[in-house]
């Protein structure tokens, strides 16, 4: 007889995202549990990402068993039951899509890049047995949240991390990009609204516009990396350029499409890449300056929100004492309503608050780190030695599973549900 529990998981795990890399991290977790646990997986679509098929085969024997298990439990109307069938759900996207599936669902979210969460999430939240977030910031932006009548979430939230895997080698990704450029920035983000990515390409090219020896690498979407969105991706970027500076001498290298996760972690060549740089109006936790923190190429970072957990680090004062600061240049920034533009429906609401980086400050740290490198390096890579040390995935696993154990049912609360149940039908 089969005594272990029946765990579901649910979210994006062969997409390429965020939430995404979240989900994987959550199921490769799960997965070294499968002595105690009976596992399934529900694959999500997350917006309109791409469907990866090198994750698809990576987990295919589990989706296989998860398929045959829902048809199993598909009625003559085509409905699917599975309320009762199990003990735990794990589910790996934003609060307004929480869901109850069993009486013990745990929620894991990099929640909102805003300054709090909206009313509507409370009941979702409230739902849960337990909420895990990426950073401090995902933490603060749900505790933040109340309805008007000034409910709050009363689950229990934890921060639980990203990890950096050590293990994948590099290739020369920039071999056919044709830099010609001595001084590079790289960044890498979606072509949406919260990234500020517009923005972050005009100060560019203002601050470098005679300077042709500076570059910067955009990788970037706007929804996949299919053929259309190549193309819409490339008129909108030539339109800004042209519309900011025809004449420029700095570079901009465009790059898009499908990237093996060897190829992705390629970009954070610091032979190559000089700085990493961000606009962003918030993060729950920010990936893409964490692959190159670890990698020990300098950040330049709007001075907020979820990117900060990991862009600080111990360091020693003149008296010797160990104080944890800074790692990364600071831009300013106001907090500031959301624009019309910005708005998600059960997402980012109109009154909902994030950063808004100056123009001054990015493009001040821009010339500073151009001209300055070396008087930054050092803490560099103090940043580096301590992201490897502490958010190293191995490690990072071990909690998530540890978490996860700790959040399952126990064999007393199953009894108890057994016994709830054979009462209400003695009634």
């Amino acid at each position: 007889m089969n005594t272990k529990q029946k765990v579901l998981l649910i979210g994006p795990v062969c997409n390429l995202s965020g939430y995404s890399e979240h989900a994987r991290l959550v199921l490769d977790s799960l997965l070294e549990c499968e002595d105690s646990i009976d596992l399934y997986v529900q694959v999500t679509q997350w917006a309109k990402s791409t469907y990866s098929e090198e994750y698809h085969a990576k987990y295919e024997a589990l989706i296989k068993k998860t398929g045959s298990l829902f048809n199993s439990k598909r009625d003559q109307q085509g409905n699917i039951r599975l309320y009762d069938y199990f003990d735990a759900s794990y589910q790996v996207c934003p609060p307004n899509e929480f869901r109850k599936v069993s009486n013990c669902d745990v929620g894991f979210t990099a929640a909102l890049e805003t300054t709090e969460a909206p009313p509507e999430w409370i009941p979702n939240c409230n739902s849960m047995k337990h909420i895990f977030v990426v950073s401090e910031h995902a933490k603060k932006n749900l505790k933040n949240s109340k309805n008007e009548t000034g409910l709050k979430i009363n689950t229990p939230i934890s921060v639980l991390p990203f990890g950096f895997d050590t293990s994948i080698t590099k290739t020369d990704v920039y071999e056919d990009v044709g830099i010609t450029t001595k001084f590079n920035f790289l960044t890498v983000s979606q072509l949406a609204p919260r990234k500020n990515i517009e923005n972050l390409i005009r100060w560019f090219v203002e601050e470098f516009e005679n300077d042709s020896d500076v570059g910067l690498v955009v990788k970037s979407h706007f929804h996949n990396n299919s053929t259309l969105d190549f193309h819409a991706c490339k008129n909108k970027l030539q339109i800004l350029l042209d519309n900011t500076s025809k004449d420029r001498k700095c570079k901009v290298y465009f790059i898009h499409g499908n990237m093996s996760e060897q190829q992705m972690m390629s970009l954070y060549n610091p032979d190559i890449v000089d700085c990493y740089i961000t606009t962003t109006h918030g993060e729950g936790f920010g990936i893409p300056i964490f692959n190159s923190a670890c990698n020990g190429i300098p950040v330049v970072a709007t001075n907020w929100s979820g990117h900060l957990d990991f862009l600080r680090a111990p360091a020693k004062t003149r008296t010797n004492k160990v104080n944890y600061k800074s790692h990364f240049l600071k831009v300013d920034y106001d907090i500031l309503n959301v624009q019309q533009h910005h708005l998600m429906p059960g997402l980012i609401l109109p009154g909902s608050s994030w950063a808004y980086p100056r123009e001054n400050s990015f493009k001040k740290n821009l010339r500073f780190i151009k001209n300055n490198k070396e008087s930054v390096l050092q803490d560099s890579e103090n940043l580096k030695d301590h992201l490897l040390a502490k958010f190293n995935l191995k490690a990072i696993k071990e909690m998530y599973r540890e978490n996860i154990l700790e959040t399952l049912p126990t064999k007393s609360d199953l009894e108890n549900e057994v016994d709830e149940m054979f009462s209400q039908l003695s009634l």
